[in-house]
């Protein structure tokens, strides 16, 4: 498998989706309470929006079908490598997804190939904490037992907390490690979006300490505001008129949220981990991150 062709990358994402489905049985119809929802559905929104596309605007690949290519360039696109990658490759190892007819091995490219692990062995090699960490969510679904026989719709224990929880973790150490990847990478964008992709990546650290639902259902709502094209720098200044309202309240959340932490020293990132000690509180968190995004206050 290609990784850096779009419909490969989108094929890993669908076979974590398919073969978690009898765990998420419970949680909605048609797989739609998969807590891998997420995931997959930010990965469209890069793909939608251009950000997946070489930032300079310079053709490497002479493929005729450039539009379902990754990148390597594009600094989003080294990001989501991490996020979606290593939780393929670590299914992979510990054969959740059976036996198959076929032996898969990811392509590497030459092109910027110190950047980028191809295999298990050689992300866990360079990213051994974020392996780790991965490996959490898929031993956990292993671990679950039936609960039920029903050999249409069968159930097991699943407890969705758990699961999102050690998801969020693994995307988190995924960030971590292709963020920089972003920055060398950063002088191809307009500060505007420069701005915007360092404060939504933070924001998106009080979604995951929040243990934010990423079924289909929340995940779509959350990526409402998500911005539809690359912004300009004055966009990050005064929303462009072609951003509909979710959008603007999306950029003067993550703003502002990036701001007051800024000035405050980095404080108030650790005030809202400390105040989300309980279960009861985060689910206030919840429900207080799906009202400022879904219910957009200032256009």
């Amino acid at each position: 498998m290609d990784p850096w062709d779009y419909r490969d990358r989108l094929s890993m994402y669908k076979m974590i989706l398919n073969y978690s489905a009898k765990y998420f049985t419970q949680f909605g119809i048609n797989n739609t309470g998969n807590a891998f929802w997420m995931l997959t559905t930010f990965y469209g929104q890069l793909y939608e929006t251009g950000r997946l596309n070489d930032p300079s605007n310079y053709l490497v690949n002479d493929n005729t079908e450039k539009k379902n290519f990754i990148s390597i360039k594009s600094g989003w696109g080294g990001i989501n490598y991490y996020v979606i990658i290593p939780f393929f490759l670590v299914a992979l190892k510990l054969n959740f997804f059976g036996t198959l007819p076929y032996q898969i091995e990811l392509l590497p490219q030459e092109e910027r190939r110190s950047d980028f692990c191809y295999s298990f062995d050689e992300c866990y090699t360079s990213y051994p904490q974020m392996m780790a960490s991965n490996s959490k969510i898929f031993e956990y679904l292993q671990s679950r037992e039936k609960t039920s026989n029903n050999t249409e719709n069968s159930t097991y224990n699943t407890d969705m907390d758990t699961i999102v929880h050690y998801i969020w973790s693994g995307h988190h150490s995924g960030i971590d490690v292709g963020k920089p990847l972003f920055h060398d990478k950063s002088q191809f964008y307009s500060t505007g979006e420069k701005d915007f992709t360092e404060a939504f990546l933070f924001t998106v650290e009080f979604i995951e300490e929040a243990n934010y639902p990423s079924d289909l259902k929340n995940s779509s709502e959350f990526l409402l505001g998500f911005p539809h094209r690359e912004l300009t720098t004055e966009d990050w200044l005064i929303p462009g008129w072609d951003l509909n309202k979710y959008e603007k309240n999306l950029l003067i959340i993550v703003k502002i949220i990036s701001q007051i932490n800024n000035i405050s020293g980095g404080v108030l990132l650790n005030i809202w981990k400390t105040f989300l000690i309980s279960e009861t509180a985060r689910k206030s968190a919840q429900v207080l991150i799906k009202t400022i995004f879904l219910f957009p206050k200032v256009y």
